[in-house]
């Protein structure tokens, strides 16, 4: 299932506390600065959905919209490497 960094997750069900304090916001693409080592429950998220279905509905993005669902995934990971300002 693919993010879609919409910071839901980590603002209302973190496992550490609610918001997470390692979320990091960057215009309205919310990321996790410990990434590589977050709780397990954060690693399994699974949907029946190849979208996350909690971020399409956060964010308004119809699920057919398969056009704007892989900018904003390829804008977040753009971010997260440094290429987008």
């Amino acid at each position: 299932m693919y993010c879609l960094y919409c910071g839901d997750c980590c603002r209302r069900m973190s496992p550490i506390s609610n918001p997470c304090p390692h979320l990091v916001i960057r215009d309205n693409f919310y990321f996790c600065n410990i990434y590589p080592k977050r709780p397990k429950e954060c690693v399994n998220h699974e949907y029946l959905s190849r979208f996350c279905p909690i971020g399409m509905d956060v964010l308004g993005i119809d699920p057919g919209d398969t056009e704007t669902l892989h900018k904003r995934i390829d804008d977040g990971w753009e971010i997260i490497k440094g290429g987008k300002q």
